[in-house]
């Protein structure tokens, strides 16, 4: 039966068996790889009662929650998107890599000659009044 996915969706590689954790929305087990994870600021007091109390000086505490989904979970609440099958399978060439050598190439012979005059003009001179 073919892949549907090359890494098979989930992130660990060739590493063996993972650690399997449960989902906070419907409580499946989920491979650690494979699971979505959202860090998400909460606060304990409600927001219009906290915007009072910040006008009168006070500090509200908030908290970072990390929350961990399920695939099934995640596309239901929006955190992930259904993409179409064709970018779903892109592979993207890599174009950073071109940019960076024609620009690193391209910096010094305009540098170089720059510090090449200085020192030429300072020693021509250094000639002249000898």
């Amino acid at each position: 039966m073919p892949k549907k996915r090359k890494n098979r969706g989930r992130h660990k590689g060739d590493k063996g068996k993972e650690p399997l954790v449960h989902c906070d929305n419907c409580g499946k087990l989920v491979p650690r790889s494979k699971a979505v994870r959202v860090t998400v600021p909460y606060s304990p007091v409600p927001a219009d009662l906290a915007r009072e109390l910040e006008k009168q000086g006070a500090i509200i505490p908030r908290y970072y929650v990390t929350k961990t989904y399920c695939i099934n979970c995640a596309i239901f609440l929006g955190i992930i998107k259904v993409r179409p099958e064709d970018e779903r399978k892109k592979k993207a060439p890599l174009t950073k890599s071109a940019p960076v050598r024609s620009n690193v190439a391209a910096v010094p012979p305009v540098a170089k000659p720059a510090q090449a005059q200085q020192p030429v003009q300072s020693s021509s001179q250094g000639t002249q009044s000898q």
